[in-house]
């Protein structure tokens, strides 16, 4: 596996120690996940068919509601 050095604000550093903390994970695998997700949202844009990465609530009744959309990726 390759390996890279990262330079972080402090701020986004405490995200991804809160997030990891929360997770159970350790900090290399919650931006390992965090890089999945950006290569999911590059692919959709990259369709050229108006597909984007949204948030989703799912309804009582099981069905799926669209709530927003993940901008600037």
């Amino acid at each position: 596996m390759r390996s890279m050095t990262v330079e972080m604000s402090p701020e986004v550093d405490d995200a991804l120690n809160m997030i990891a903390c929360a997770r159970g994970i350790s900090k290399g695998e919650a931006m390992l996940r965090a890089f999945a997700l950006l290569k999911v949202a590059y692919d959709e844009k990259q369709k050229g068919d108006g597909s984007s990465l949204g948030l989703v609530r799912r309804l009582p009744d099981n069905t799926l509601k669209a709530v927003g959309v993940v901008t600037g990726i």
